[in-house]
């Protein structure tokens, strides 16, 4: 009923040397897997040069030292829009076509006047256009005298209106000064002059 079991009893120098090989194979596991963990698994910094001077090697005499060399840094740089010449107020002639950039536009009442704040509106459009080195056309007068203004800014025929305005020989002028203009303009548009006598 009972089964014999083989129980033998080895004796202890055997055990100790199982129980050594075993101790020195966990220690040595144990070892590298604490290293492991120690050590960042994070790659090391690249080294970090400045975008606009490179050094090269520095020796130990400094009289021998190179000075450090400029290069174009990659950071883009603002540059001041260009502005296209205007036609200058003096060369517009009756029944001459031009693109007109209108920057402001205020109406007017029935004598041609406009209001305090509105004055205000047009003295700054004209001073910024002359602090770019135009010559502004600005004042109340007749839309009417302006052939196609009122069609393409959609003003009421029926109204007299203020502008602070400048005019370009070409479309591509016109446009170009609207994309570098920054405090925008009311619109553009291709007129005929008249009551120029």
């Amino acid at each position: 009923m009972y089964e014999k079991l083989d129980v033998s009893i080895k004796p202890t120098s055997a055990l100790r040397q199982v129980n050594a090989r075993a101790l020195v194979a966990v220690l040595a596991s144990a070892a590298f897997a604490i290293s492991g963990c120690t050590g960042s698994t994070e790659q090391p910094p690249a080294p970090t040069t400045s975008p606009t001077t490179h050094q090269p090697a520095t020796s130990s005499d400094p009289a021998s030292t190179p000075a450090p060399t400029v290069t174009p840094s990659s950071t883009p740089t603002t540059a001041k829009p260009d502005f296209p010449p205007a036609v200058a107020p003096a060369a517009l002639h009756h029944g001459g076509i031009y693109w007109g950039v209108y920057v402001t536009v205020v109406r007017a009442d029935g004598n041609y006047r406009v209001t305090p704040g509105d004055q205000k509106r047009l003295d700054a459009a004209r001073e910024s256009l002359t602090d770019l080195g135009y010559e502004p056309d600005s004042g109340a007068y007749d839309i009417g005298c302006e052939q196609g203004l009122q069609e393409q800014l959609h003003l009421d025929p029926q109204r007299i209106y203020a502008t602070v305005r400048i005019f370009f020989a070409t479309h591509a002028q016109a446009e170009q000064f609207v994309e570098a203009y920054q405090p925008g303009v009311v619109g553009t548009a291709k007129v005929t002059l008249y009551c120029m006598d």
